[in-house]
């Protein structure tokens, strides 16, 4: 929840929320779906990667346990 500390003296936190976690995922090649927004995937190999961004929380699923240590080690690496 660093994160949320840094924004929330900012004048609009839910739009900069938004903006530096989208931009993460984009530089990671995350799709984000037409029809939801707030949803990204990711598929590499036999891999899949989904997030939802839901206000101030990130709800993922992964389909190994490996893929979930890199993206922990990742996203606290970022944030």
């Amino acid at each position: 929840m660093y994160i949320l500390e840094a924004l929330y003296c900012l004048k609009q936190p839910p739009r900069s929320w938004y903006t530096k976690v989208d931009g993460y995922f984009k530089k990671r090649s995350f799709d984000k779906r037409k029809n939801e927004p707030i949803i990204y995937s990711n598929k590499e190999d036999d891999d899949i990667f989904l997030i939802c961004m839901y206000v101030d929380n990130l709800i993922y699923m992964v389909s190994s346990s490996n893929v979930n240590e890199n993206f922990k080690v990742s996203i606290m690496s970022e944030f």
